[in-house]
């Protein structure tokens, strides 16, 4: 049996339940990665960032014989092609949570029922899977906590798998587009290993993880946070690795609150997967999912470009957006005082601070993204509006201006 693996958001190899269906079934076959309505708005240094994802993922591939193929299109426009050129009978894909990658699944199933292809997704996109789940997602608790609190009850997460079959599965012998470059330069390298590079850093290295509680704010010190978003939310480390690696850090070492906070923030991030599938487009609108509730905002582009550029009252706030600007990164601190000053002081459209973050953070995910904007202006599931006090922000986080200094002189 030929196949066609289109990959999305899971660029590696380990704990890949769909490239090990892909490797043991089929004779040959070919994965593609194709652009998405997202990644072309992406800004520089998102752009660099995914591109040296996708070269590094591609030299993992040449390791079982299998080369990365680039689409110059949407998947559809790629499957029609390839099929003049190539017989496939199934196509494998991860199924993915936000809006506009719902559709494009949908799409590509209709497809196949049209064109009698086989088509099998994996549900491997959260911690746990919504099977385990002790609730439908249309019956999920609307606040985190009680979410929290359900899951814990009868928590179910499974183990990563390994690549089960290194077995050659061979591409087809045909010229594809294909463009693939690294970024050497980025502050954080793309790639598998540099993920699990990162994970022996924090885990065993530094056993950084045993004060990530109480260090989880800081604005400067690499080991501040894990800083494993730009490869978890890229694919290239699955919440289910980190997890188990997380238990065997507890085995050998002891558990702390600090060890628990990092499954705690990975459950945040199941919430805001599984509510972003269950209210859809509903977490791109102003108004939020909050019937009857009008979001009131001034549409004020001078403002706005101000709070884009770092050019605002705020030395603190101007900091945060230039290390954004300049390196596609921020803290969770800094993110939630830039967005609460664009919501609260500002009285700007919090959909404009999503956007813009859309374009330029390199660990960018549009159901984190969207449902952490949502939520900070008081229009998602929590009905208090996060309104943080800037300047007194400043002073418990950056207490002796280092930060400012760095990257607001």
């Amino acid at each position: 049996m030929n196949g066609l693996y289109w990959i999305r958001n899971e660029l590696r190899l380990e704990d890949n339940l769909a490239i090990n269906a892909f490797l043991n079934e089929c004779q040959r076959g070919i994965i593609i990665w194709c652009p998405t309505k997202s990644s072309k708005r992406a800004g520089s240094s998102r752009r660099k960032f995914l591109e040296d994802s996708l070269a590094h993922f591609n030299e993992s591939l040449k390791t079982i014989g299998q080369e990365l193929y680039i689409g110059e299109s949407d998947i559809q426009y790629e499957i029609e092609k390839i099929l003049h050129l190539f017989s496939i009978h199934k196509i494998y894909f991860s199924s993915l949570s936000a809006i506009e990658e719902k559709n494009d699944e949908a799409k590509i199933i209709k497809f196949c029922q049209k064109h009698d292809l086989q088509y099998e997704s994996f549900d491997q996109e959260t911690l746990i899977k919504s099977s385990n789940l002790p609730f439908e997602i249309s019956a999920m608790p609307f606040i985190f906590s009680d979410f929290r609190k359900k899951v814990e009850q009868s928590l179910i997460i499974e183990p990563p798998v390994a690549l089960t079959s290194k077995r050659n599965t061979p591409p087809p012998n045909f010229h594809y587009h294909q463009t693939l470059t690294t970024h050497p330069s980025l502050i954080f390298n793309g790639g598998e290993k540099a993920s699990h590079k990162r994970l022996q850093h924090y885990f065993e290295e530094s056993k950084a993880i045993l004060t990530y509680k109480e260090t989880r704010n800081g604005m400067l010190s690499a080991d501040d946070s894990s800083k494993l978003s730009p490869w978890l939310n890229l694919g290239m480390l699955s919440a289910r690795s980190i997890i188990y690696r997380l238990y065997d850090f507890e085995a050998k070492h002891g558990a702390n609150e600090s060890t628990y906070w990092l499954l705690f923030e990975l459950l945040w991030r199941d919430y805001l997967k599984f509510f972003s599938r269950k209210y859809g487009n509903k977490i791109f609108l102003e108004d939020g999912i909050k019937r009857g509730k009008h979001y009131d905002s001034i549409k004020d582009l001078d403002k706005f470009n101000q709070w884009c550029k770092g050019a605002t009252t705020e030395v603190f706030i101007n900091a945060n957006m230039n290390e954004l600007n300049q390196t596609g990164w921020m803290s969770n601190r800094g993110r939630q005082n830039v967005a609460s000053f664009l919501v609260h002081q500002l009285h700007l459209p919090w959909t404009w601070g999503a956007a813009f973050f859309e374009e330029q953070l390199i660990d960018y995910d549009c159901d984190l993204n969207w449902g952490n904007w949502l939520y900070l202006s008081g229009n998602g599931s929590d009905p208090r509006a996060r309104i943080f006090n800037i300047k007194r922000q400043a002073e418990v986080y950056d207490k002796d201006g280092l930060y400012q200094n760095k990257w607001a002189p």
